[in-house]
């Protein structure tokens, strides 16, 4: 698939970096400026799919046995409503409380970033769905994730990320915020190279395997982008910590999932192609657009 006239187009609109990988080889390596291949980019929220990537890791360590396992196991302060909450619950944003941060625009969450201990925050969110029906986007389900992988773990996630996803990738630079209580924020606050970015979509592509070493067992890429819950009209469905394009809605011949962050930030993977895509981007107020020039673009050549 031809990318030059994306390419041209992103060139004209606010994209520091643009890269695509298909069938072996980088096929399209566009930066902005030089300085834009070296720079660490905030992620935003990619930094979900990377926390996910990492619950699969800690499952096949035997640090998690079961994603259906009550989160009280790593929490025990959980309220009563919420003693059955999962770690399925949070890794599909099914949580049923109360939490207002994407659908009709963007809202960062202020009062959650802002409060003293982030953890006892989330907890303390009101129920106003039943668990496990509907998907409403909430950074705390991420954070609570992270909190879980250094429980569990007894190392901090950034450790734990290190040992078993970083260093096998060769991604040393990276920088990742941590909340009040030290714990390394599970939703957002990550920075990273274009180039790293696309190495943890070509570990998705090449289904857990990196130079044939096995970094995460296949069944988990698998089971995190299937699609689980239909959510915003404009973007898709949900499946793990992972966005799944409705190819029904919007005609695509091809299974496509990907890592959104705020401002226009994407790793984008389709298997049937062979194709991994990295968008960095500084569009605050229409980090869609590019998604969308995408998705157009790919729908002309099916």
């Amino acid at each position: 698939m031809d990318f030059y006239k994306l390419e041209n187009i992103f060139m004209k609109k606010k994209v520091n970096a643009f890269l695509v990988y298909q069938k072996g080889e980088l096929t399209t390596n566009y930066y902005k400026t030089k300085e834009c291949a070296d720079n660490l980019y905030k992620i935003n929220s990619i930094t979900k799919s990377i926390v996910s990537i990492l619950i699969g890791i800690a499952i096949d360590k035997g640090y998690i046995n079961d994603i259906h396992t009550p989160i009280v196991k790593w929490i025990p302060n959980v309220p009563k409503e919420k003693k059955e909450l999962t770690i399925y619950h949070l890794l599909t944003m099914t949580t049923g409380e109360e939490w207002k941060e994407f659908g009709n625009g963007v809202v960062f969450p202020n009062d959650f970033v802002e409060s003293d201990d982030w953890v006892k925050y989330i907890l303390q969110k009101p129920l106003i769905e039943e668990l496990g029906t509907k998907m409403n986007y909430n950074s705390g389900s991420s954070h609570l994730l992270s909190y879980i992988v250094q429980v569990a773990t007894g190392k901090t996630t950034e450790q734990f990320a290190k040992e078993y996803l970083f260093t096998p990738l060769q991604i040393t630079e990276y920088e990742w915020q941590q909340d009040p209580q030290d714990i390394y924020v599970g939703g957002f606050g990550m920075k990273m190279k274009a180039d790293d970015l696309l190495k943890l979509g070509l570990l998705c592509l090449q289904n857990g395997y990196w130079h044939g070493e096995k970094v995460i067992s296949s069944s988990w890429i698998e089971q995190s982008s299937k699609n689980r819950f239909l959510t915003y009209e404009h973007v898709g469905a949900y499946g793990y910590h992972w966005w799944v394009l409705d190819n029904r809605r919007f005609h695509i011949p091809y299974c496509i999932y990907f890592a959104m962050g705020y401002g226009g930030q994407y790793i984008i993977i389709i298997p049937q192609l062979e194709l991994v895509a990295v968008i960095s981007s500084q569009m605050p107020k229409r980090g869609l657009v590019p998604l969308k020039l995408f998705i157009e673009h790919v729908q002309e050549f099916s």
